[in-house]
């Protein structure tokens, strides 16, 4: 044996090569019959490859192929020898990856097989003789699932294989006619079983009679087995309507010029069933015996075109709405722009975001939301003008590409009867709803590319909801002055980070009882080249940026894990430092590991560290993933505190779906509640209720003694504001002292 794949010796191959020979189909002419089956595989398992092999000493010979223009290869170069081997099918996600096969010319060259799927063909006396096999250059296109039906067809295979080896017999004169009788019934059985599985129908026409006929499973396929008609004219009137021109064309272009076809139509059968069938047909020249004829198989393809359609459609409509997803209208917004680029026409794309949404949604929950998010698709997609496109873009935004040849004015009045409608009132539960929406619109005018057009509609939404909600707002060059300031931002930030200028500065949090040093919350802060300090909200824009707000988030995790040790030393008292995430963070994949691989580098423990995070960070589309990422973290002591707690419409809900530990009352309630009763009762409401809850609650922006005193006779302990202290950077923080309350100075700033 050859170097080369490896091989074991294999128990009775002299056997099964005696097996093999005997049939005496090696080396013959390939027969229709085998290339039908290795078709119908191809597509029943939507893959460019199928092969039926016999395998020999040194070969495996392909009795018939679909996508691999070869007729045999070294038997210790193929897939198949292992499955000869073996006994056994062979299912491989990824051949590239498999070390047994990765170096096979047929991985690492020209056909890139990937996904490979092959089963035992076995002779009359059960001798492995070759193999069906399925191929793809996609990975993972296979499973356990598809190795039943494999063997089903493989179990064909070699019927037909006994079949064909029989008729090359009998026509050798080797057996007498008597036998050739028998064993040509067997066949026509076989074959006749083999349409039935594989639902092929084979036809015939005879172009000098005009005669029709067909085999027993067409006859099936048209659902008619004694009316079927016998000119091919009348099987017109079978397919769907709007295909009849189709197939008459095809099979009238081979009648008069030769050839042959290969369409896919809608069949209404006779039997009132809807089908899908592909047709294939070939001219054959006569002879001085034989008219000329038309011959061809008919297939039911009708499973394989449902299931075909449903992927289709999972893979671009959204699951709920029903209506296409954002994958596939970035596709139909590249189509427009090209088709609109070649007819110099115009259309234009508006952007739908709902104003109000969020709200309902925390109020009365998401199942509530979905359904009022049904309703809005279905008045949006019922309201829309002919050839103009939906989709669900996000998860309360809509986009729209117009017809070709609208105008602004035509564009504008469409999102105008769109908010309109999308205001009506919604009765859920007997109880009335409302929401409505904001629309940005820009212009598709073939000289812009789809993102560009996508980033202009999104802004003018973007400028609409901040300045005139409810309302159409058409791009405008002049709305590039607040992106502008956006890009501004996010340029100082990159430049501090790469110059090192961005650090941690510390403010205090105080027992607001005894004065006493608590923690600290890490803020972002950044100098300029000039000196000068820049805080977090002179560039909010770049936080809200997914891309540098991590790396802001990086560093600042960094800063605190170089300060930490010092500032212990210094405020033997602190318990923990608060650190701010980002939802970009929240939403990262791996973000839990690299917090968590950083802390443990610098040899502190999670328990020092509290996580703060936004309500709205709690709101994004994939909860479940914030849910694990907070979880992974509060598992091994990492804190998490709720910012700005009140400020939102959900956040009971949050305290319960999320493993919150404390509760921050954002500023504007604190700035206010010594004067208004309103704001002091819902503050009191809050304290009373983390308290209950067991939750920590620290008050942000405590600024005098009075709002000091009264949170501390509504039960909140904590605070940090600046009557304590502003942030400071490490090296003022640790020069602070923190006394009793009485009589207490804080790095010479009074305290109480």
């Amino acid at each position: 044996m050859e170097e080369g794949f490896p091989l074991s010796v294999i128990q009775n191959e002299t056997k099964r090569l005696d097996s093999l020979h005997k049939l005496g189909i090696l080396d013959t002419p390939r027969h229709p019959s085998f290339d039908r089956i290795t078709k119908h595989c191809a597509d029943f398992f939507d893959c460019s490859i199928a092969l039926i092999t016999l395998v020999d000493e040194r070969r495996q010979w392909f009795l018939s192929s679909v996508g691999a223009d070869v007729f045999e290869t070294p038997r210790e170069m193929s897939f198949s020898a292992h499955i000869i081997e073996t006994g056994k099918s062979l299912l491989l996600s990824n051949a590239l990856n498999d070390e047994q096969f990765c170096a096979l010319p047929q991985v690492r060259g020209s056909m890139a097989v990937r996904s490979y799927l092959g089963t035992p063909i076995r002779s009359a006396d059960g001798e492995l003789i070759g193999t069906l096999c399925i191929a793809d250059p996609r990975a993972n296109q296979f499973s356990q699932q598809h190795i039943p039906k494999l063997k089903a067809f493989a179990a064909t295979v070699g019927d037909l294989i006994i079949t064909r080896s029989q008729i090359l017999r009998a026509s050798s004169g080797n057996v007498n006619t008597n036998e050739k009788d028998n064993r040509l019934i067997r066949s026509e059985r076989i074959f006749r079983q083999a349409e039935e599985v594989a639902k092929i129908g084979s036809w015939e026409l005879n172009l000098e009679t005009r005669r029709l006929t067909w085999s027993n499973e067409a006859f099936v396929i048209f659902g008619s087995p004694e009316n079927l008609p016998n000119s091919i004219e009348e099987t017109f009137s079978y397919y769907a309507q709007e295909e009849q021109d189709k197939v008459a064309e095809a099979v009238t272009k081979i009648t008069t010029v030769g050839g042959s076809f290969v369409f896919e139509a809608g069949l209404n059968a006779a039997d009132g069933t809807l089908k899908h069938v592909k047709a294939m047909g070939e001219y054959l020249e006569g002879d001085g015996q034989n008219a000329a004829r038309l011959v061809g198989i008919i297939q039911d393809i009708t499973e394989a075109n449902h299931a075909r359609l449903a992927l289709e459609r999972a893979v671009d409509r959204d699951g709920l709405t029903d209506l296409y997803n954002r994958t596939a209208f970035d596709r139909f917004l590249q189509e427009t722009v090209r088709g609109i680029k070649e007819s110099g026409s115009t259309a234009f794309l508006l952007m739908l975001d709902l104003d109000g949404f969020k709200d309902i949604n925390d109020t009365f929950g998401h199942l509530v939301g979905d359904v009022i998010l049904q309703e809005i698709s279905s008045r949006i997609f019922v309201a829309l003008p002919n050839e103009t496109i939906v989709a669900r873009w996000g998860g309360d935004e809509f986009a729209i590409i117009t017809a070709p040849d609208f105008s602004s004015d035509d564009a504008r009045k469409v999102g105008d009867d769109l908010l309109v409608i999308i205001e009506r009132s919604f009765e859920i539960a007997g109880r009335s709803m409302g929401v409505s929406a904001t629309c940005g619109l820009a212009e598709i005018d073939g000289r812009t590319n789809a993102r560009e057009i996508i980033r202009r509609a999104d802004l003018a939404l973007y400028y609409g909801k901040k300045r005139e909600p409810g309302r159409v707002h058409l791009y405008l060059p002049a709305m590039e002055k607040a992106n502008q300031h956006r890009q501004t931002a996010i340029a100082t930030v990159r430049e501090a980070l790469d110059g090192d200028r961005l650090f941690a500065g510390y403010q205090p949090i105080i027992n607001l009882e005894t004065n006493r040093l608590v923690g600290l919350e890490a803020l972002m802060r950044l100098s300029t080249t000039t000196g000068a300090q820049i805080t977090a909200t002179q560039v909010l824009p770049a936080i809200l940026d997914p891309i540098i707000s991590r790396e802001i988030g990086e560093r600042m995790l960094s800063c605190v894990c170089s300060d930490l040790a010092e500032i212990e030393q210094a405020q033997p008292e602190m318990q923990f430092i608060s650190i701010n995430a980002t939802e970009a963070d929240l939403l990262s994949r791996d973000f839990s590991g690299r917090f968590l691989a950083t802390l443990n580098r610098a040899g502190i423990s999670p328990d020092k560290i509290t996580l703060e995070i936004t309500e709205t960070m709690l709101m994004v589309n994939d909860t479940a993933k914030v849910q694990t990422v907070l979880a992974d973290l509060s598992t091994v002591g990492v804190r998490i505190a709720l910012d700005d707690f009140g400020t939102g419409f959900s956040s009971l809900s949050h305290l319960r779906d999320f493993p919150i530990d404390k509760v921050k009352i954002d500023q504007s309630f604190i700035k206010s509640f010594v004067f208004e009763n309103q704001t002091r009762l819902i503050v009191q409401a809050l304290i009373n209720m983390a308290n209950n809850l067991g939750v920590i609650v620290i008050a942000e922006g405590v600024e005098t003694e009075e709002q000091r005193n009264l949170l501390l006779n509504f039960g909140c302990n904590l605070g940090q504001g600046y009557l304590f202290s502003p942030a400071e950077t490490s090296c003022r923080i640790k020069a602070m002292r923190f006394r009793n309350r009485r009589n207490s100075v804080v790095s010479g700033l009074k305290v109480a």
